[in-house]
């Protein structure tokens, strides 16, 4: 028995470490400012949708300095509603998106997702990189 255990040890000894792929970009990169007020599943889809479309608005800008996210929660009617504010700080030129005032606002995973893409959008336009080919008379 002591054998074994013995050859298992040296086997993970001799075992090269491999970082593992990184999925997410820096989780120090994306700052979030009044999520608590959220309940903790809701926290968690969030936190993992921003980090996974990070990569997607990093790859558009190239560098980030850092992304900060501002939750505020409003009550209307008895029902909650939120107001997301996202700002993306790249050394080329700061990025702000407000969230829609729309009827999605009551569901906090939904205004995320649509600040994503209209963040990605506005990358897009001001920044100019959804060009798949260079044009001739530029």
């Amino acid at each position: 028995m002591k054998a074994k255990k013995e050859a298992q040890i040296t086997k993970a000894k001799k075992r090269k470490k491999t970082t593992p792929p990184q999925y997410y970009t820096k989780r120090n990169v994306v700052q979030f400012v009044g999520l608590k007020i959220l309940d903790p599943f809701d926290q968690k889809r969030i936190k993992d949708l921003f980090y996974q479309h990070a990569i997607e608005i990093e790859r558009e800008v190239k560098t980030i300095n850092k992304i900060r996210v501002h939750f505020k929660e409003y009550e209307k009617g008895g029902r909650k509603k939120y107001s997301v504010q996202l700002l993306i700080d790249s050394p080329m030129r700061p990025i702000t998106v407000n969230s829609v005032y729309s009827p999605v606002q009551w569901d906090p995973v939904a205004i995320v997702h649509k600040l994503i893409k209209k963040a990605r959008s506005q990358i897009i336009h001001k920044f100019k990189t959804d060009t798949p080919y260079k044009k001739a008379y530029n």
